[in-house]
């Protein structure tokens, strides 16, 4: 691998590291808001969500066609480290690294949102197949009372 070479793709994997890292911070507060089950943020998301997927697959039909103009398509990183120029061996591998790190994040925190959302969703489906239960109140003296008198009194019929 050339100088030449191993800048571009240092410049590149630089870019591409960028988007994973604003992606990785994406998902953890999708993570936090699924938490939260903040609906409304969750929806409002989608827009930025759907940027984000396109960017990433620019960014990656940008990178196929970068390998394959130096040379260098279907070379795997480790190789490309491998026969880095040893003045850009340690930035490409940081580069490198970075990446499978913000990938390692982005699939672990993907994981445990859908794990979330299921787990949420069949609570729900379980709570919806139960019968409804009438709410029981107790009267000053103990007794059960099962239907409130609204008739009448100081506000009318409720």
């Amino acid at each position: 691998m050339t100088v030449t070479t191993a800048r571009a793709v240092i410049e590149f994997m630089e870019k591409y590291n960028k988007h994973f890292e604003e992606l990785e911070l994406f998902v953890s507060e999708k993570k936090a808001k699924v938490i939260a089950d903040d609906l409304v943020w969750l929806l409002d998301s989608l827009t930025k969500e759907q940027r984000l997927v396109m960017t990433g697959n620019d960014l990656e039909t940008k990178r196929l066609a970068l390998f394959e103009e130096l040379g260098i398509s279907g070379v795997k990183a480790k190789e490309l480290i491998e026969e880095c120029p040893e003045d850009y061996r340690s930035k490409l591998h940081l580069e490198c690294s970075s990446m499978e790190k913000h990938v390692d994040a982005i699939r672990k925190t993907s994981a445990d949102i859908i794990e979330m959302v299921e787990r949420k969703l069949s609570i729900q489906e379980k709570l919806a197949n139960q019968p409804h239960s009438t709410t029981e109140t107790y009267t000053g003296r103990g007794m059960k009372v099962k239907k409130h008198n609204t008739s009448g009194g100081f506000f009318g019929e409720v």
